[in-house]
């Protein structure tokens, strides 16, 4: 069954499509709870879990996708999903064989379903959900450069899981960072948590994830400030605490750092892309 057949009646809502390069882009909302039978798509998918959590039956086992994750899917897996109490929003980039086989000139990709936390490219799917919406002259090319470096990304975590293995401890950490990512936890408390040495924790999460823990929380936290600066009107001192930042002046700061452009900049191109499309929607109805 292609996905096509499926998406109108089983999806609360898909934003407008974007075909790009071979790629095709869109971002899908489950209602909670909701429950889809067992299905196919005709072309390879790479997914971002933007909010929610969803459980995926796939080859034999069960995928956890949660709120910051990337999913892969080749082609032609049969698998069935149930969206979780709160719902389930994920961007999705349908991709060809001509597609991959571009990626694959330069590394390899994932040959099996699979999900995983990745800041840097969590932080460019967050970008490509943003150009998604802008709907600009130039979103094309944005999008198709995009879509590179997160293939560039997937090919870099390949070559990392073939080199090491991720010791359990580790995904551990990350997956206790992305929960209290918004608090301020020091290294020491992590280590405690996974029953690491802070200087051993240090040494390796940087040689696994190439930055440093500070580094790697600062990234979720601008990732989930920019959805609350795209998602609510909420003041820059309120979603500066609320993520975790300890003012206003800080969050301005770090985040142009991460993204180049100020809060208030991303905030005022988000609002024009969320009108345009609007209008878009009244149009088409």
């Amino acid at each position: 069954m292609k996905l096509n057949s499926v998406a109108p009646a089983n999806h609360a809502g898909i934003l407008s499509v974007h075909n790009v390069a071979n790629c095709r882009i869109f971002a899908s909302r489950y209602r909670p709870g909701l429950v889809l039978p067992k299905h196919v798509h005709d072309r390879t998918c790479i997914g971002y879990v933007i909010e929610g959590q969803c459980e995926e039956q796939i080859s034999g086992g069960v995928m956890d996708l949660s709120q910051h994750k990337m999913f892969f899917r080749p082609a032609g897996e049969i698998h069935a999903n149930r969206a979780g109490s709160n719902g389930f929003r994920c961007l999705i980039a349908e991709v060809t064989d001509g597609w991959l086989d571009r990626i694959r000139d330069y590394g390899t990709l994932p040959s099996q379903p699979c999900c995983f936390h990745n800041a840097d490219i969590s932080w460019l799917s967050m970008r490509l959900y943003q150009e998604c919406r802008l709907g600009q002259i130039a979103s094309p090319l944005a999008i198709e450069g995009l879509m590179l470096e997160i293939a560039a990304g997937f090919v870099r975590e390949q070559r990392a899981d073939g080199h090491r293995d991720s010791p359990v401890w580790l995904k551990r950490a990350r997956e206790a960072l992305h929960e209290h990512c918004h608090e301020a936890v020091h290294l020491s408390v992590v280590a405690g948590w996974v029953g690491i040495h802070p200087v051993h924790l240090a040494r390796e999460f940087r040689k696994h994830e190439g930055c440093t823990v500070g580094q790697y929380v600062r990234k979720l936290r601008v990732e989930s400030a920019s959805r609350k600066l795209t998602e609510s009107d909420l003041p820059l001192a309120v979603i500066a605490l609320e993520v975790g930042f300890a003012n206003q002046a800080h969050l301005c700061r770090t985040f142009k750092l991460v993204t180049g452009i100020s809060p208030a900049r991303y905030r005022a191109v988000a609002r024009a892309a969320n009108r345009r499309q609007q209008v878009a929607i009244m149009k088409e109805s």
